[in-house]
């Protein structure tokens, strides 16, 4: 009898044992959380690393908020970034006020000179005081003119006065009617030469000017040499003087690439990833050199132009990848 008893112990303990597993097993089963049942994160080889392929139904994807769009090309050029100046027209009006006045003396007094001229060479009353009068008086009259038209290039810079005078009188009316504003332009770092085309920007409203030349005077805070331009259209309405504008100039050959959206990203183990639907499901795809543009990041290799991503919810589906793979390192969206 006590040589059975061993094995009879033994063989009730073994089949103790095997019902309390079977009853957690069902336990399990019964207490299991519901997106365990459909969301199975199942691993494959491809190209010698582990990818986890994350297979979602559409009901547990809209739970998620799980949003897929596919990628699109874009473009960026890099860019300096600086302030536009709204400056006074007022004094500019004066000195083509001033020019129009000497102007009209000089004509007066050169008609004057060589009317008395004339009379002279008849000799019918004209003395040879009277005509080197007449002409010193056309010569300051002249003078006049010539300094009034470089007050412009003084005071304004010399690019304004390579317009002309004639286009500088039709600025001013513009200026006065609201249809034009002369601006002054700073970018630090930036070789503004005459010609160069600058963004200048008043909110949503964007105009594209070119330089004139440099400015008359550097800014007295900033101590740059700025430069001048003329604003044309609505924006010149809001370029009130005074107001400061932001103006922009590429700074180098545009980049191209897809464009992944911010809300696309998730970070993970120091890399930025997104996750890219297919047949399958969605496995995650590491970011190689992005590059960072106002609209989100760009990249040139790793994804093809059409993929479809998760541009919403990458976090989610972060969360069930870590979990398949029994990894708990935190991770975070863009």
């Amino acid at each position: 009898m006590n040589r059975l008893q061993g094995p009879a112990w033994a063989l009730g303990g073994a089949g103790a044992l095997a019902l309390a597993l079977y009853a957690a097993g069902l336990l399990g089963q019964a207490t299991g959380s519901g997106p365990a049942t459909d969301e199975r994160v199942k691993r494959e080889d491809g190209a010698g690393e582990s990818v986890g392929v994350i297979a979602i139904d559409a009901d547990t994807q809209r739970r998620l908020g799980i949003v897929v769009a596919p990628l699109t090309s874009s473009s960026d050029a890099a860019t300096l970034d600086g302030f536009a100046k709204g400056l006074d027209a007022a004094p500019l009006a004066a000195i083509i006020a001033e020019i129009d006045t000497a102007e009209a003396a000089a004509a007066t007094s050169t008609a004057e000179a060589r009317r008395l001229e004339a009379l002279y060479r008849q000799d019918v009353s004209a003395s040879r005081r009277s005509v080197e009068a007449a002409r010193a008086q056309a010569q300051g009259d002249m003078a006049r003119v010539r300094l009034a038209q470089q007050r412009i290039g003084i005071e304004f810079g010399p690019g304004l006065l390579r317009l002309g005078i004639a286009q500088v009188r039709l600025l001013a009316g513009a200026i006065a009617h609201g249809e034009a504003a002369l601006v002054r332009i700073d970018i630090p770092s930036a070789n503004l030469a005459p010609g160069t085309t600058v963004s200048v920007a008043a909110g949503p409203a964007t105009s594209m000017v070119r330089v004139l030349g440099p400015a008359g005077a550097a800014d007295a805070r900033l101590q740059s040499a700025g430069v001048l331009a003329v604003l044309r259209g609505p924006i010149a309405r809001q370029s009130l003087t005074g107001r400061v504008l932001t103006a922009r100039i590429a700074a180098g050959p545009a980049r191209t690439g897809l464009l992944v959206p911010r809300d696309a990203i998730v970070r993970f183990q120091g890399q930025m990833w997104v996750y890219r639907q297919t047949a399958k499901g969605f496995f995650r795809v590491a970011l190689s050199d992005p590059v960072s543009v106002p609209d989100g990041w760009l990249i040139r290799d790793g994804l093809a132009l059409g993929d479809r991503i998760a541009v919403r919810g990458g976090a989610g589906l972060l969360a069930i990848d870590l979990g398949g793979s029994g990894q708990g390192q935190s991770a975070e969206e863009d």
